[in-house]
């Protein structure tokens, strides 16, 4: 009998407009909305992770929560008893990672339960060439809370398989370290295999190119067949 998976509440906090709803909808169906409206109630949605290390599977539920100002007070009833709590910031916006330290991190120290596993999210990381958020300066500020650090691109997918991996680690093991972890990730998987399939595909086309050249040359004659030549037709 299949043991049941270990449901974690996961709840994501932020600004209005950095991207949190299309994190979830990336990690959960692979789908990246340019056009995503803004969050006017919160949303809820499931996605179960198996981690064959510890042989467990962990049902993530995730909590969308609106980050607008004037609903921020809502926000208490969803993250009062999460598990997880992903702080996300948009590194081209400065005001959203002064939020999270000025107001969503303190709201979530005073009023959650328990002590929640926290993560500090980096996204749009493909507007790296707009950032206004230096990297080491938000990695400095996740030691200080203790929280696990991840660049990611909700646009590109990238990094937020990461994220819950590490996430589901330190649900199933407390001591888990994300920075010395040497565990392939589903980002490393992914990157291998693109890496391999252009390798293949430049192997292919560098193939396909010496076999026209080698269509191209003809051996040539006089009528009795002496001296040939090799010519370019």
């Amino acid at each position: 009998m299949e043991e049941d998976p270990i449901s974690a509440k996961v709840v994501l906090l932020g600004e209005s407009g950095v991207g949190k709803t299309s994190i979830i909808s990336q990690f959960t169906v692979n789908k990246f909305n340019p056009r995503c409206p803004t969050s006017v109630s919160a949303q809820f949605i499931s996605k179960k992770v198996p981690f064959q290390k510890y042989s467990k599977t962990v049902k993530f539920d995730i909590w969308d929560t609106v980050g607008q100002e004037k609903y921020r007070s809502l926000a208490k009833i969803f993250y009062k008893d999460a598990r997880v709590i992903i702080f996300v910031y948009d590194i081209t916006n400065e005001a959203s990672f002064t939020a999270i330290k000025e107001f969503w991190y303190k709201e979530t120290n005073e009023n959650a339960n328990d002590e929640p596993i926290l993560a500090l999210v980096a996204n749009k990381s493909d507007l790296y060439k707009n950032e206004e958020v230096d990297i080491n300066v938000a990695k400095a500020y996740a030691d200080e809370i203790n929280a696990i650090f991840q660049s990611t691109s909700a646009q590109t997918n990238m990094g937020i398989d990461k994220l819950f991996f590490n996430l589901g680690n330190k649900i199933l093991n407390p001591n888990f370290d994300y920075k010395t972890s040497k565990e392939e990730n589903l980002d490393d998987k992914n990157n291998n295999t693109n890496n391999n399939s252009n390798k293949d595909k430049k192997k292919e086309k560098n193939d396909s190119k010496n076999k026209n050249n080698e269509n191209k040359i003809k051996l040539t004659g006089d009528k009795n067949g002496k001296n040939g030549k090799k010519k370019c037709c």
